[in-house]
């Protein structure tokens, strides 16, 4: 479900600038409604309307919209279908169709599609339909009585635009929630370790040099959570990666080019073009640069790390490969245990932790399996959020 967060809505709030062009679909089976719409989108100018610019509406200070594309469908089957797989901008959503009336016909298309920025049509001149309308999940209702271009364009346009600031604070939500769990996770674990070793050095006038590397080590790993969870902190407050899908392939590459420069070893890459474009959440470029940082760790000194994507009925197949060390068998069962709660959270590798929490909350499914001769191999399979 939480794929869900990331809308596969192919523009943004810069989509909308001047001659941007966004695909709309009309769901709506009555024909001269059909047509009422296809007016208000035709090269007519409209006599309401404040531009007299073919298929765009706006003030002078505002953006235009370009409506490059008008789908009609007259099912709410056929609109769910047509969402999942053409991504639409925008969709315009009569309440009732000949599979699905009222109110249901909105809750059963929202809940069987990635989010989009809906509004509905109605022939009622009820308000509280509209309200209720909105509720559910719309962006924001017109009556048919009161169509103009004026209107209608005006409606997308701020429909879209909530829409994705709606994404950009439920994105900012997320981060701060896994934030929460990496800092009462590992920080509360640490502390513990530190103020107990203390005490017990404070009760003793012998200083063991276990107390004192139990005691460093639990420090590291403080610092280490502290520049991990600024860094996603960060990225979220600057932008970086809060777009609503990034195409696989720049995630990694991106992942690659920090982890070799800050460890000096060279990764190889092996690209299937076909899932290049893959469009996956941002926060998967931070668990792809820590898994790969583990790999290189177990790789050390002398082994090799490899990453390759392929497509995998019809998913990305991400894999690492190390020769070396294998993955411990903590970490696997880290990674693989899909978020469950009652698993023991081992110590140390905060990174790693917080890869496990990011494949976890966008059900990224995690397979592990030894290497030959040596190392292991770690493989996630992602779904395309575009689609």
């Amino acid at each position: 479900m939480f794929l869900k967060h990331y809308s596969h809505l192919k523009g943004s709030m810069s989509r909308l600038s001047a001659t941007s062009p966004l695909d709309v679909l009309l769901v709506e089976d009555n024909p001269d409604d059909i047509r009422l719409v296809e007016w208000a989108f035709s090269a007519a100018p409209d006599p309401h309307s404040r531009s007299a610019t073919p298929q765009h509406y706006g003030a002078e200070d505002e953006p235009l919209l370009d409506i490059t594309n008008l789908s009609p469908v007259t099912r709410l089957s056929e609109a769910v279908d047509h969402t999942n797989t053409q991504s639409p901008d925008v969709v315009l959503l009569d309440l009732d169709l000949p599979d699905s009336r009222g109110i249901e016909t909105l809750e059963r298309f929202v809940s069987r599609t990635p989010p989009v920025p809906v509004v509905v049509l109605t022939g009622r001149d009820e308000g509280e339909l509209g309200i209720t309308a909105i509720q559910r999940g719309a962006q924001d209702y017109i009556y048919k009585g009161n169509l103009t271009n004026a209107l209608l364009l005006r409606t997308i346009r701020y429909a879209v635009e909530r829409h994705e600031i709606q994404r950009r604070l439920l994105d900012a939500t997320d981060r701060l929630q896994l934030t929460n769990q990496i800092v009462r996770r590992q920080l509360r674990n640490d502390i513990s370790v530190i103020v107990g070793q203390v005490d017990q050095l404070a009760e003793s006038d012998q200083y063991s040099d276990q107390s004192i590397e139990s005691i460093l080590d639990a420090a590291r790993d403080i610092e280490e959570t502290i520049d991990i969870t600024a860094e996603f902190t960060d990225s979220a407050a600057t932008g970086d990666g809060t777009g609503p899908t990034h195409e696989l392939g720049a995630l990694v590459s991106t992942a690659i080019s920090r982890v070799e420069q800050t460890t000096g070893v060279s990764i190889e890459y092996d690209s299937d073009s076909n899932v290049a474009g893959f469009g996956c959440p941002p926060s998967l470029r931070m668990a792809i640069t820590y898994l790969l940082y583990n790999a290189v760790d177990r790789a050390s000194p002398s082994g090799a790390v490899s990453i390759t994507t392929e497509s995998v009925d019809g998913d990305a197949v991400v894999t690492f490969t190390n020769t070396g060390a294998e993955l411990a068998a903590e970490h696997e069962m880290l990674l693989t245990a899909s978020g469950d709660a009652d698993v023991t959270i081992p110590r140390g590798n905060v990174g790693l932790q917080l890869a496990s929490m990011i494949l976890s909350r966008f059900g990224i499914a995690v397979s592990v399996r030894a290497n030959t001769p040596s190392g292991s191999v770690i493989q996630l399979h992602v779904s395309d959020t575009e689609r």
